[in-house]
């Protein structure tokens, strides 16, 4: 099987102690985006949705992350089960998926998002920045992708425009933090991806919204990049966070930030430990539910956050 044989839709009704600690896995294990639904009506419990690809490792993917969510179940006994409810959705069906999820929102200060579907008319001082998520992950849905860019509004309102001198953003998905870093100021923005569907989406949208001269989009990890940069933004999961620390640590100029997301809160001692070890001064640490996102400076400075 390929990617063209569809997706599967995975929705898991889950208790409200874990539904954060659910979605995280599910982003893990899927690494896609995942969103939370309003609770349904009959339990009032809340419902995570992820999607998996249908190629050739989808079974034991999908094995793997029902493996981990009866793990996670295992250490509250006293919680009822999960209920998984699996969807074959076909290719052309994925986009309307998306529609009844991605509205239009405020980025930042002066920046409006939105899908390329709905009408928006921007106000006296903004911006619209376009996207059209197709298959990539990134559309300020979730509240990873929303934490990194509070904290760039931060550092921007804090800094100015130096720390976005040179921008590296790690797993770009859509491009939606390249582009925004492009909108803050950044004279030059590489955006990497390891998943070809990502880089086609996030070049699709730098044409879209005319920031080519800022703006590139390789195909890649970190660990291919030469030279550094005073920010780079890694929006992961938790394990390529850890096992990433010291090449993202690499790619930062002296005085350069990093901001880290993709995390939860209770996973956050373990994250900041391990960057804190390579002589990265700790800035800031913001929280959206039981997500969180870390801010780093390579060299010490006052807290920016």
């Amino acid at each position: 099987m390929t990617e063209k044989d569809g997706w599967l839709e995975i929705t898991l009704a889950v208790d409200p102690e874990l539904t954060e600690s659910c979605s995280a896995v599910v982003l893990e294990e899927t690494g896609r985006g995942t969103y939370q639904l309003d609770p349904e009506e009959e339990t009032g419990l809340p419902l995570v949705r992820g999607f998996l690809s249908r190629d050739e490792a989808f079974r034991s993917r999908l094995v793997r992350l029902k493996k981990r969510i009866e793990i996670l179940y295992s250490y509250f006994p006293e919680l009822r089960s999960p209920r998984w409810e699996l969807k074959l959705i076909p290719v052309e069906n994925w986009q309307e998926n998306w529609k009844r999820h991605f509205k239009p929102f405020r980025a930042c200060t002066g920046l409006l998002i939105s899908p390329t579907w709905e009408t928006v008319a921007a106000g006296e001082g903004d911006t619209l920045l376009w996207l059209d998520p197709g298959q990539a992950f990134g559309t300020g849905g979730h509240a990873t992708t929303r934490l990194c860019l509070q904290a760039m509004d931060v550092l921007k309102g804090a800094c100015g425009a130096d720390p976005f001198e040179r921008v590296l953003d790690v797993g770009t998905g859509t491009g939606i933090l390249a582009l925004v870093a492009a909108f803050l100021g950044a004279r030059s923005v590489l955006a990497i991806d390891l998943d070809p569907l990502a880089v086609e989406s996030a070049r699709r949208h730098v044409e879209l919204n005319d920031r080519a001269a800022i703006v590139r989009v390789e195909e890649g990890g970190p660990e291919s990049v030469s030279g550094t940069f005073t920010l780079v933004l890694a929006n992961l999961t938790r394990d390529d966070l850890l096992s990433l620390a010291g090449v993202l640590k690499s790619l930062l100029a002296p005085g350069g930030f990093l901001v880290l997301s993709g995390f939860l809160e209770t996973q956050s001692r373990e994250v900041l430990r391990t960057y804190v070890r390579r002589r990265l001064y700790f800035q800031g640490l913001a929280l959206e539910g039981e997500w969180a996102c870390a801010l780093l400076r390579n060299g010490p400075g006052e807290p920016s956050t």
